[in-house]
């Protein structure tokens, strides 16, 4: 009884069912996401329409308020100078004032109630928002734990000898793929679908203008339209890249890292140095991409922490390994802290690399200090020219 319920099949059943279990529950995970983000929308819609309608009413509130001022002028006047007014006269300015006075009082009240109605549609956006946001970090959470769940029990244990080497790859395999997809999630989210997501908006107004017959306001947004439009086609393309560099498979690691720095130069104005120290020889397909992306990840850290006006990298190939440095001029960071965010498993960038450095038996360094800039030092052994560690 005992070896059947440790039994390779058994233990494949019970994860085969945990996975459909995961699977069904993220797929309805998901569909709460999608409902709130398309809720979202719809109430960013009335809201625009809410506060156009609040602004039409301010103005007219404050319209209404100098025609009145002016009719109690006009009131004392025809109090005070009775004798030069006569009583139909006296009636008529009576009557404008109190038709004015009324005006003003129910556009007051229009006012006020379009003030709550923007608050509480403002308080229900927000939730709306903590709400998808919350089911999107579930569905991550959930395929991470698929993925885990995925990989063959028994082609594990053949392919990892000993308990500790078996943890040691899973933490490494799940590590490498979470970051990977928090960083691709965070580029989507913050590129193409906000653009999108603004573009939805931005074509029901649209279409209201155009019902309305507001022809060339209707144009103006369609202008605007088509430049975010091709803003999120160029973030969707350079993601695309990201994921899969094509060049690197046709040019090499060395054109393709003088490339990437190229661009990366004329997209922030950051000044840019490539040094190779030995011959380039073409190594493994998986090793060239783990030094491109450590590369990668390396220099847009300049970019978005360093505050650096200059970035080095250096790429030296030996016999036996293959080492890359990185290094800017910028604020430099405190060591200390820096550890600290490795430990703690919350700066995935510097994550990122050192999981795949690890992955291929490299090594990867940090040095730096406040106001002296930052260096990034990783170094990969080679077995006869190609990546893993050296026997």
């Amino acid at each position: 009884m005992a070896k059947e319920l440790l039994s390779p099949k058994t233990l494949e059943d019970i994860l085969q069912r945990t996975r459909t279990a995961l699977e069904e529950g993220r797929s309805q995970i998901f569909d709460v996401a999608e409902a709130a983000r398309q809720e979202c929308t719809r109430t960013e819609i009335v809201l625009q329409t809410v506060q156009a309608e609040m602004a039409q009413a301010i103005a007219d509130v404050e319209d209404l308020t100098r025609k009145f001022a002016r009719m109690r002028v006009e009131l004392l006047k025809s109090n005070r100078d009775f004798q030069d007014y006569s009583e139909p006269e006296k009636r008529r300015v009576y009557e404008k004032a109190a038709a004015i006075r009324d005006e003003l009082a129910a556009a007051k009240e229009r006012e006020r109630l379009l003030r709550i109605r923007r608050d509480n549609l403002q308080q229900t956006l927000a939730r709306l928002q903590e709400i998808a946001a919350k089911a999107e970090r579930l569905v991550s959470q959930v395929g991470m734990a698929l993925t885990y769940l995925s990989s063959s029990l028994v082609d594990v244990n053949k392919q990892l000898e000993t308990i500790q080497a078996r943890e040691q790859a899973g933490q490494e395999m799940l590590l490498g793929q979470e970051i990977e997809r928090k960083r691709m999630a965070g580029a989507l989210h913050d590129g193409p679908v906000q653009d999108l997501a603004h573009l939805v908006v931005q074509l029901e107004i649209c279409e209201r203008l155009y019902q309305a017959e507001r022809l060339q306001e209707a144009y103006q947004q369609f202008v605007d339209l088509k430049r975010v439009a091709q803003g999120a086609m160029a973030d969707l393309r350079r993601i695309i890249y990201d994921l899969n560099p094509t060049t690197l498979d046709d040019l090499g690691l060395v054109l393709t890292i003088n490339n990437y720095l190229d661009s990366f130069a004329k997209q922030t104005g950051i000044d840019t140095r490539f040094v190779l120290l030995g011959h380039e020889q073409r190594l493994d397909s998986q090793l060239e991409m783990a030094v491109f992306r450590i590369v990668q990840e390396a220099v847009n850290n300049c970019r978005k922490h360093a505050q650096a006006s200059s970035v080095d990298v250096t790429l030296e190939f030996t016999r036996k390994k293959i080492s890359v440095a990185v290094e800017d001029d910028g604020v430099g960071f405190d060591p200390v802290q820096i550890q600290g965010k490795l430990n703690s498993g919350k700066h995935f960038g510097l994550l990122n690399m050192q999981s795949r450095a690890n992955v291929l038996g490299g090594s990867l360094q940090f040095h730096g200090e406040p106001g002296k800039g930052a260096k990034v030092f990783v170094t990969i052994p080679l077995v006869n020219g190609e990546g893993g560690p050296l026997k």
